[in-house]
């Protein structure tokens, strides 16, 4: 069994004072930090991004396991060949994280340091997992300032909370019955659960709201979190036989063409083809997820979808809950939970309470025959980014600066 060295604990032991009070990390340490610093960080960050880069506080012994890949995020189990490495002599991790606070997949990269001073680079798109476990101070979205060597962007924990929400009554203008299904996919040992968490309760709650506001009867409301996320399409599956709308709603790790719920991989086909059992139900889909826009392609072809939005592209990451980013303020701190998730419940629930906006609403619905809410969430995507409904400010930070880009199918525009 390897031996594990703690660092922490040596910081606190060298210290001396020139003006006032420094901690003087190990000789060894420095010299890791001093060659990532010098040699490493410029060939590996490519030019003009964001990137923090810090270092993991437990020295690695020979005979240690480190590698950035998940074989659960393989299409294709037979393919998985391992690319992490056996380290033959004690050595430093260093944490690459090439879009900093972002929800996973994403690029990042495990730099090794041997006491020799050699080193070498893993690239992946999951945290480093030191044999075959990753470490819960690499899980933390922002690293403490004593950890990081070098940074291109300064984050800060957000401060909203989650609050009750409460909408102006509704009266439908079909008689449809409606369902919500609301899903938090992440277990507790992964990386933003807290915020996961949050967006979940976010959403939860304006689907409660809109419950509340419609008449008696007419709305479900499903929550599936944690491992019972893993049983969505089953739920799914369930309402479309009993309600004639169906509203989806997920936040959870994610890549291409799949979601990671309950610790089991979901994919954009799985949705696709328990949507298209259904004719006669129409669904919306909202996904908070990495890669998101990927699901675009495999939804817009089914006659029965009529609203899919994403929290970016299928090439982008998605983000949790900020306040700030860099210089950038955002324009609702008070908000909670994912950046886009918050904007656009934000301005759904200023819509439907603004009795002109959601007049236009009812109209388009009615003159196009889909669902209200189906314009009632178009609407508050455009709405969230400062483009409808006279609102200027785009609600979305990570959207301002230039971090994700929201995307929008809608079946009737």
């Amino acid at each position: 069994m390897r031996k594990v060295v703690s660092v922490l604990l040596v910081l606190l032991v060298v210290m001396v004072f020139l003006s006032g009070c420094i901690f003087l990390l190990p000789k060894d340490l420095q010299r890791a930090i001093n060659i990532v610093k010098d040699e490493i960080l410029h060939k590996e960050v490519p030019p003009n991004s964001d990137f923090i880069c810090s270092w993991y506080s437990e020295v690695l012994e020979p005979g240690t396991s480190v590698d950035l890949d998940n074989p659960g995020d393989l299409v294709d189990q037979s393919v998985f060949a391992p690319t992490g490495v056996v380290i033959e002599d004690k050595s430093f991790l260093f944490l690459l994280d090439l879009d900093p606070g972002a929800y996973f997949a994403h690029t990042v990269k495990a730099i090794l340091v041997a006491e020799s001073g050699q080193y070498q680079v893993l690239e992946g798109e999951w945290l480093p997992r030191i044999n075959g476990v990753v470490p819960e101070e690499l899980k933390d979205p922002i690293p403490s300032r004593m950890r990081i060597v070098d940074q291109s962007i300064r984050l800060k924990l957000p401060k909203g909370i989650v609050s009750e929400l409460e909408l102006a009554p509704i009266t439908p203008i079909w008689q449809w019955g409606e369902a919500f299904i609301v899903v938090q996919g992440l277990m507790p040992n992964e990386g933003l659960f807290q915020d996961a968490q949050n967006t979940y309760m976010q959403f939860l709650n304006f689907a409660f709201a809109y419950q509340a506001a419609m008449p008696e009867g007419r709305v479900d409301v499903q929550g599936l979190v944690q491992s019972d996320a893993s049983n969505v399409l089953s739920s799914i599956n369930s309402y479309a036989s009993k309600r004639k709308v169906v509203t989806v709603f997920i936040i959870a790790h994610g890549n291409v063409d799949r979601v990671k719920l309950g610790g089991i991989w979901h994919y954009a086909w799985q949705f696709a083809t328990v949507m298209s059992d259904n004719p006669s139900t129409y669904f919306n889909f909202l996904l908070g997820s990495c890669k998101g826009g990927s699901f675009i392609n495999d939804l817009n072809t089914l006659g029965n979808v009529r609203t899919v939005l994403t929290a970016c592209k299928s090439t982008e990451s998605a983000y949790p809950d900020w306040d700030v980013y860099g210089s950038t303020n955002d324009h609702n701190p008070e908000d909670a939970g994912s950046e886009w998730t918050s904007s656009i419940v934000a301005r759904a629930v200023s819509i439907v309470n603004n009795a002109a906006q959601f007049s236009l609403v009812k109209s388009e619905a009615y003159n196009f025959e889909v669902p209200t809410i189906s314009v009632l969430f178009q609407k508050a995507h455009l709405a969230a980014l400062g483009t409808w409904g006279g609102y200027t400010h785009n609600l979305d930070l990570t959207n301002r600066v230039n971090k994700a880009t929201p995307q929008k199918y809608c079946s009737w525009e």
